[in-house]
C-alpha cells in the first residue's frame, strides 16, 4: 500500500469498524477513494439497525455511488475485512477498480470473485485490523454468530 491516501483511508476505516463495534455492531469498515480522495465511509450497521444489508462496504458505496465508475476511474475500495460476497457484488456493479482489504485472516470472503470479474486485489495482512478481530470474536461471540445460526 504505497499511496498515503491509502493508509488514510484504511485508518480512517478502522475507526469506523471500531465505532460500529461501540454501537452495537459488527468490527467492519470501509472507505471509497475517487481520484486520490476519500469520498465516503462506512461501518457495519446489521446489528443496530436490524438490516441484514448495512453492512460496511455497501454503506460506503451506497452512500457515494450514483452510477457505476467506469473501470478507468480508479475508484478503490478499502476495508477493514474481507468483503463477503454480496459486498463484493456491489463493489464489481459499482464500477470498483480496485479493494484494498486489511486482512482475511478471519474471514476470506469474496475475494477470489472480485480477481475472477478483474477487479485489483490487495491484501495487507494488517496486524490492527487481525487484532480487532480476533479480539472481538474474543469478546463478543454472540455477535460475531449472530447471523450463522
Amino acid at each position: 500500500m504505497s499511496n498515503n491516501i491509502y493508509a488514510e483511508a484504511l485508518t480512517q476505516a478502522i475507526a469506523q469498524a471500531r465505532l460500529a463495534v461501540d454501537e452495537g455492531g459488527m468490527p467492519f469498515g470501509a472507505a471509497l477513494v475517487v481520484d486520490g480522495e476519500i469520498v465516503s465511509l462506512g461501518r457495519n450497521r446489521q446489528i443496530p439497525d436490524s438490516d441484514y444489508f448495512a453492512h460496511a462496504e455497501v454503506k460506503a458505496l451506497t452512500d457515494h455511488v450514483k452510477k457505476p465508475y467506469a473501470k478507468e476511474a480508479g475508484a478503490v475500495l478499502v476495508a477493514t475485512e474481507a468483503p463477503c460476497i454480496m459486498c463484493c457484488g456491489t463493489a464489481l456493479v459499482s464500477g470498483i477498480s480496485k479493494v484494498i482489504v486489511g486482512e482475511d485472516v478471519h474471514f476470506a470472503g469474496g475475494l477470489d470473485v472480485l480477481r475472477n470479474e478483474g477487479v485489483e486485489v490487495e491484501v495487507l495482512g494488517n496486524e490492527e485490523c487481525i487484532a480487532m478481530v480476533g479480539d472481538f470474536i474474543a469478546e463478543h461471540e454472540d455477535r460475531w454468530n449472530f447471523f450463522s445460526a
